[in-house]
C-alpha cells in the first residue's frame, strides 16, 4: 500500500482548491434553501416613477392614476439637473412626461408624440414603461375604434390594465412528486460542484503521483502498473467519497434526514461521483500540465453544465444541442434526476413501470461511463509505462 499511503500525503497539501469550490455552492445553496420566500413569494414589480403632466386633462390624469396603482410616484422638482441627479442615485427609476396636447392626440389617433422621458439607458425600467405605455395607448385607440368616446375607451383600458392575473405557485413539493422543490434543483446542480472540485484537486494530486522520478521508482519496484493503478484508484475513491459525504450531509442539513425516493437522488448522486472520479484518472493518465487541468476543468464543468441541462432546462434546449449531450454522462444524470423527482410511480402492482425501466437504464448509463474510463485508464497506464520500463531496462 504504498502508493496508496504517498496518494494521501500529497493529497494533503492539495485538497484545500476542492474545498473551496463546496463551500462556495453551500454558501450559496444554503441561504436559498431556508428562505422560502425566495421561491415561494411571488411579488408584481413596482418602480419609483416621477410624472410631469403638462396636459392635464381627465385622460392625463387616468393615465397617472393608472400608473400609481402598481408603481410609487415620486413627487420632485422639473429641473433637468435634479432629475438626472435623482435618477443616477435611483430616487426615482423613470421620469415620464405627458406632453402638451395629450389628449387631442390621442383622439385624432396620432400617438407619435405623446409622451417624453428621462431615463437610465437600457435600463429595466425603460423596457417596462414603454412596454406598458405602448399597451395603454394601444388598448385606448382598440376601444374607440369600436365606437367608444374617448373617455369612456380610457376608462375601459385602465379597468382592463388593472386586472391582474393569478398566480399559483407549486412552492412546497416538485410536480407532486412529495420532494421539496429545492431537493432537486440542489441535486441538479451537484454535477458542476463534483466535477470542477474533484477534477481540479484530484488530477494534480495524480500529475504528482505520475511525475518521472516516483514513476521511475515504481518500474524500478515489483510493483506492476494493475497494482500501481488500483492503488490510485482506492486514494482517489476515499478522496471523493468524502467530499460527497460533505455535499449529502449538507442535503440533510437543508431538507431533513433522507426518505422515499430522496435516497434514489442521493444513490444517482453517487454513482455520477464515481463516474467524475474515474474520468479525472483516465485524463490524468495523459500527465497533462497544470495549466490544461485548469482548463479542462472549465471547460468540462462549464460545458456539460450548460449542454446538458444542469445550467440550463433541458426542456429549453435545441433538438441538435440534446442529441450531442447523449454523448455526455452528465446528460443521464440530469435525466435521471428529473425522472426522481417527477410525479410518477417506479414500481406497479408489484412489477416495474416504464419509468422505473428508464431510471435503471439512465444509471446504468452512468455507470457504463464510469467502466468505459476505468478501463481505459488501465489500458494507458500499461502501454505508455510498461513501454517506459521496456526502454528503461533495455538502456
Amino acid at each position: 500500500m504504498q502508493v496508496f499511503k504517498a496518494f494521501l500525503k500529497v493529497l494533503k497539501s492539495k485538497w484545500l482548491s476542492s474545498l473551496i469550490y463546496v463551500i462556495v455552492f453551500l454558501v450559496i445553496a444554503i441561504p436559498l434553501a431556508k428562505d422560502k420566500k425566495a421561491v415561494e413569494v411571488f411579488e408584481v414589480t413596482s418602480l419609483k416613477i416621477a410624472v410631469f403632466d403638462k396636459d392635464d386633462t381627465p385622460e392625463s390624469r387616468a393615465l397617472i392614476e393608472l400608473i400609481g396603482k402598481d408603481n410609487k410616484i415620486v413627487e420632485i422638482e422639473e429641473n433637468k439637473e435634479k432629475i438626472l441627479d435623482s435618477l443616477y442615485s435611483e430616487t426615482i427609476g423613470y421620469a415620464l412626461i405627458i406632453n402638451k396636447g395629450y389628449s387631442e392626440a390621442l383622439a385624432s389617433g396620432d400617438t407619435e408624440e405623446l409622451f417624453g422621458s428621462y431615463h437610465v439607458h437600457d435600463s429595466y425600467s425603460v423596457v417596462y414603461m414603454g412596454q406598458f405605455l405602448n399597451e395603454y395607448v394601444s388598448s385606448v385607440r382598440a376601444y374607440m375604434a369600436g365606437g367608444m368616446e374617448l373617455q369612456e375607451a380610457v376608462s375601459s383600458a385602465g379597468d382592463a390594465l388593472a386586472e391582474k392575473p393569478e398566480v399559483s405557485m407549486l412552492s412546497d413539493e416538485e410536480e407532486g412528486s412529495g420532494m421539496p422543490q429545492f431537493f432537486g434543483g440542489y441535486f441538479r446542480y451537484l454535477p458542476y460542484i463534483i466535477i470542477s472540485a474533484v477534477l481540479n484537486t484530484l488530477c494534480t494530486v495524480l500529475l504528482v503521483m505520475t511525475k518521472k522520478d516516483i514513476r521511475y521508482r515504481t518500474d524500478c519496484s515489483c510493483l506492476p502498473p494493475f497494482s500501481f493503478t488500483v492503488q490510485l484508484y482506492a486514494g482517489s475513491i476515499l478522496f471523493v467519497l468524502a467530499q460527497w459525504l460533505v455535499l449529502m450531509g449538507a442535503g440533510v442539513f437543508l431538507f431533513g434526514m433522507y426518505g422515499g425516493r430522496q435516497w434514489l437522488a442521493v444513490l444517482n448522486s453517487f454513482i455520477f461521483t464515481l463516474l467524475v472520479t474515474s474520468l479525472t484518472i483516465f485524463i490524468a493518465s495523459f500527465t497533462p500540465s497544470e495549466r490544461a487541468i485548469s482548463l479542462m476543468t472549465q471547460i468540462l464543468g462549464l460545458g456539460m453544465s450548460f449542454l446538458c441541462g444542469i445550467f440550463v432546462p433541458l426542456s429549453i434546449l435545441s433538438d441538435n444541442v440534446i442529441a450531442f449531450s447523449r454523448f455526455l454522462p452528465a446528460y443521464w444524470y440530469v435525466r435521471a434526476n428529473e425522472l426522481i423527482c417527477k410525479d410518477v410511480n417506479f414500481t406497479r402492482g408489484g412489477s416495474m413501470t416504464s419509468d422505473g425501466g428508464n431510471l435503471i437504464l439512465y444509471m446504468g448509463i452512468e455507470l457504463g461511463f464510469a467502466l468505459t474510463f476505468a478501463v481505459l485508464s488501465v489500458l494507458v497506464r500499461k502501454l505508455r509505462y510498461g513501454r517506459a520500463s521496456a526502454v528503461n531496462t533495455a538502456v
